[in-house]
């Protein structure tokens, strides 16, 4: 899978490895886990872009899939 962020930034990869991607160029989640990532994702989406990403409880790669998903069906990114 390839996504392309509103920004230019190209994130290649399963969904997971896209959301580790992704926390590895974000400021100040380092000590985050996957699952608290996706937290921040959805919770600042809601922020500063005013998007409801809708993420459900499951594993992270069951997340990360539907995080992704939901970033592409929001408009936040592309494929």
């Amino acid at each position: 899978m390839k996504i392309l962020m509103r920004d230019g930034r190209v994130f290649q990869g399963t969904p997971l490895q896209i959301v580790q991607a992704m926390q590895a160029i974000a400021f100040g989640v380092e000590q985050l886990s996957v699952d608290r990532y996706i937290d921040w994702v959805v919770d600042n989406a809601q922020r500063f872009e005013r998007v409801e990403l809708k993420v459900p409880a499951g594993a992270p790669e069951e997340r990360a899939a539907v995080l992704v998903e939901e970033m592409v069906a929001k408009g936040l990114a592309s494929r």
